[in-house]
């Protein structure tokens, strides 16, 4: 028996908002002081971040309001993070959805992207994703992770230069 609208919804949502609340609890780690340095100034531009975007997500619920088009981060010192226009790729699928493929040249974390559109959409679903991450070890800095709509954390995969490490 095929999914109701109303069930996707109300299972997409609610590992979404779980996703969510975790997230933001791990977030609150970042409050102990024995572990980082931050100031007033920084934590009011998190929160005030998160807000902005709760405001959005609530705007468009009642259908009058846009997609973010902007990234945090607490380097910039500008007020707007709108992201410029990154390289896509798109390729219809036999069902009529669509998978696409965003670049993002982050300066620190450049990524690939791919999301799958569904045919009466134009947002997609986040499927998975190529991340240089340089906080990781020269093995792991190439992240690969995959999302799955039944669970909330992402699924990485071994590091793509560990295979190589273990092949010496």
């Amino acid at each position: 028996m095929r999914e109701s609208k109303a069930e996707r919804f109300r299972r997409v949502a609610e590992a979404r908002v779980n996703k969510i609340i975790r997230m933001v609890r791990l977030l609150g780690n970042c409050a102990n002081p024995q572990t980082y340095a931050y100031d007033a100034a920084q934590s009011e531009k998190i929160f005030a971040a998160l807000q902005d975007e709760l405001g959005a997500a609530k705007e468009r619920f009642s259908g009058s309001g846009k997609g973010g088009k902007k990234r945090f981060s607490l380097s910039d010192t500008s007020e707007s993070t709108e992201i410029a226009p990154q390289p896509q790729i798109s390729m219809q699928l036999p069902d009529g959805t669509t998978l696409r493929a965003t670049a993002y040249q982050d300066t620190d974390y450049p990524s690939i992207r791919i999301e799958w559109i569904a045919a009466s959409s134009e947002t997609g679903e986040l499927v998975c994703f190529a991340e240089f991450n340089p906080e990781r070890g020269p093995e792991g800095q190439l992240c690969i992770g995959a999302y799955r709509s039944d669970q909330d954390d992402t699924t990485y995969y071994m590091q793509y230069m560990a295979a190589e490490r273990m092949e010496k």
